[in-house]
């Protein structure tokens, strides 16, 4: 049975992971999200 503040906070783990994507075009599907994940698919400069 979920509780009732647990309803609230599902989405946001989906909501910070599109913002991490439309900020880095990197879609990172599994959870936590963290800055190594992200700079090992960002191009190199």
């Amino acid at each position: 049975m979920k509780g009732i503040g647990e309803i609230g906070i599902v989405g946001s783990a989906a909501a910070v992971a599109n913002a991490v994507h439309h900020a880095t075009g990197v879609r990172v599907r599994d959870l936590p999200i963290r800055l190594d994940k992200l700079l090992e698919h960002l191009p190199a400069r």
